[in-house]
């Protein structure tokens, strides 16, 4: 079951249009302005394509790249899979799902926009962030399928953390 999976494209993208392409831009700009003949143009436009190509290939490098979180019921494992480009295969790491006591999902951050949050709750009650979702529907049917398939209890929103802490104000 794939919980997250995040690429470098965007970054990529900003890499390779904002830093290279905005040096060649600044290429483009300055050789149209100077009083020098047209011949000697291409020159200076090749010295700042030379100059932005290390953008465009840390930008190649970064697009990529990719990691995917995944739960695997038949072991009960989360596992965590990274891809880059320089390794000849994918980097795991792995977590039992025993360290987890539930799933829970809770209003995202305010200054991320907003949104649902679906997250891991850990034994101690740390809640662990996996995916944002910006329907709060969609981010309970999530919580929903990963904590049916991986047995551990869910809560939403303002329900307590974790089902041994009950409201004891309301005890007789």
């Amino acid at each position: 079951m794939l919980l997250r999976y995040r690429s470098g494209r965007t970054a990529a993208l900003v890499l390779a249009g904002g830093f290279g392409g905005g040096t060649m831009l600044l290429g483009v700009g300055s050789v149209l302005a100077s009083p020098a003949p047209m011949a000697s143009a291409f020159g200076a436009l090749f010295g700042y394509f030379l100059a932005a190509m290390p953008f465009f290939v840390f930008a190649l490098l970064v697009g990529v790249s990719r990691s995917e979180l995944w739960y695997v019921p038949e072991q009960r494992l989360l596992k965590l899979l990274t891809y880059r480009p320089w390794r000849r295969g994918p980097r795991v790491e792995q977590a039992p799902i025993e360290e987890y006591s539930g799933v829970r999902t809770e209003a995202g951050p305010e200054t991320d926009g907003g949104g649902t949050v679906v997250a891991l709750v850990t034994k101690a009650g740390e809640s662990i962030p996996l995916r944002e979702f910006t329907e709060e529907a969609e981010a309970k049917r999530f919580a929903a399928t990963l904590s049916e398939a991986s047995g551990l209890w869910l809560r939403h929103g303002t329900e307590p953390a974790s089902p041994e802490k009950k409201d004891e104000s309301s005890a007789p």
